[in-house]
């Protein structure tokens, strides 16, 4: 006869042992956060220490600990989670914790729980409790379905364990990405991207693996891989199941703290909709995050660093209907004041979208800060935002491409053009210079010179 046959053929059961009042509100605290001062090979480090929880101290053997696990197992089968919790944390510390840990697993591989609100801290508890064991491999399937960011960070710890640190990385931001705040998900995150040498690399090496939008579960949405990340929030390829679409998912940090910033991004991009400006498809104020249209071919930066000049020249393809973009907002009496290679994204085929209107003034407005190196001298002396200010970073923008190209000839005939735009005067002619006031004025340049081909 099967263990749970036995279970279903008892005439009595035997009374259960009641769980004190904060149990759910417990949510295996005493099991799980304990363990979030690192897996065994980070632990006794500082930045991995949990304000919440506390070791739970060994309990002496009971001689009835084996009647525990029994009504641990009928509570399990009765798929109360709750009473499960309580009578597992009775049975930490004891000779039967073992036993308890292998009728959790059993019970959640046969099916038990959803991985949902109900059983998620029994997972969590018992995930802990493998994992201080010495014993990642089972935690995988206890997490299954687990979406908070206890259990991500709890599953990292154990990929950490068995060296599968790319995998750790990935449930760290997923954790990061339900909440940025999480007491050791920023320290573990640097921790790993140190073991692999990502420290220093560029964003946007993400893991492949699809990540769920737990923070916003009404969002159609399925991350694919992170693309960027900057202070106010991280960029996501993402695929739209409902539509069959791949989009770009802007998500913010701290959606509560930055959603006057998100709705004037929303409103302002929206503003300038056009075949040039990069589409807004929806947004969540509460969650804190934008769908936008995807860019089969990155950001202009992504192909300098790539060194994947094909898309990028001749540059009139895209120069034109990006300077045609900001004559639009310029006439608008607006300011983008972020233009930058990581601003500017090439679709499938010609033409380029500018993006990320995140930081966008109107004219005379105080102006906030920007990207190093593409910031003009008068705007970083202070000075209110002036369409001058953009076409500063289309200038550099422009030096950007044509210095990564290497190409001297070409950077020599480009010079004059340049210099305008950074509003310098040419190199061997110092006394005059005549800068573009606006992106109206450079587009007007274009068209006459042919610059850009």
């Amino acid at each position: 006869m099967g263990f749970w046959d036995f279970l279903r053929g008892k005439k009595e059961e035997p009374a259960v042992v009641a769980p004190s009042e904060d149990a759910d509100d417990r949510a295996g605290r005493e099991a799980v956060d304990a363990f979030l001062e690192g897996p065994p090979s980070m632990r006794n480090t500082p930045s991995f220490e949990h304000p919440s929880f506390a070791r739970p101290s060994a309990k002496a053997a009971d001689p009835h600990a084996g009647d525990a696990v029994v009504l641990l197992a009928a509570a399990l089968e009765r798929q109360d989670f709750s009473r499960a919790l309580a009578q597992f944390q009775a049975l930490r510390g004891t000779r039967d914790e073992m036993r308890a840990l292998s009728t959790i697993l059993d019970a959640v591989t046969n099916g038990a729980g959803s991985g949902g609100t109900g059983d998620s801290a029994l997972r969590i508890a018992a995930a802990a409790a493998y994992l201080e064991r010495g014993e990642p491999s089972p935690v995988a399937a206890l997490l299954e379905g687990a979406t908070s960011p206890e259990a991500h960070l709890l599953a990292a710890d154990a990929l950490t364990e068995r060296g599968d640190l790319a995998g750790a990385v990935a449930h760290v931001e997923r954790a990061l990405l339900v909440a940025w705040d999480f007491p050791g998900a920023r320290e573990r995150h640097a921790r790993l991207r140190a073991l692999l040498g990502w420290a220093d690399a560029p964003r946007g090496g993400g893991s492949r693996e699809g990540t769920l939008l737990t923070s916003a579960p009404e969002a159609p949405y399925r991350l694919v891989r992170e693309i960027a990340r900057g202070g106010a929030g991280a960029v996501y390829e993402a695929d739209e199941a409902r539509l069959g679409r791949k989009v770009a998912l802007k998500v913010y940090h701290a959606p509560e703290r930055d959603r006057d910033q998100l709705l004037h991004e929303a409103r302002v991009a929206s503003r300038f909709a056009g075949p040039s400006v990069l589409r807004v498809y929806d947004v969540s104020l509460d969650s804190g995050w934008l769908a936008l249209e995807w860019c089969t071919k990155g950001a202009i930066r992504d192909r300098i660093r790539a060194k994947d000049f094909q898309p990028l020249l001749p540059m009139r393809r895209w120069l034109v209907p990006l300077a045609a973009a900001l004559a639009g907002v310029h006439r608008d009496g607006w300011v983008h004041l972020d233009v930058k290679p990581a601003n500017v994204l090439l679709p499938n085929g010609d033409g380029v979208r500018l993006a990320d209107f995140g930081i966008a003034r109107r004219a005379g407005e105080a102006s906030p800060g920007g990207s190093l190196g593409y910031v003009s001298p008068d705007r970083a002396a202070g000075a209110p935002a002036h369409p001058r200010d953009d076409i500063y970073g289309l200038g550099r923008l422009v030096e950007d491409v044509l210095a990564a190209a290497g190409d001297a000839e070409l950077r020599r005939a480009h010079s004059p053009f340049v210099a305008r735009m950074l509003g310098r005067a040419v190199s061997g002619n110092p006394s005059k210079i005549e800068a573009f006031d606006d992106a109206q004025a450079v587009l007007q340049h274009l068209a006459e010179t042919g610059i850009g081909g």
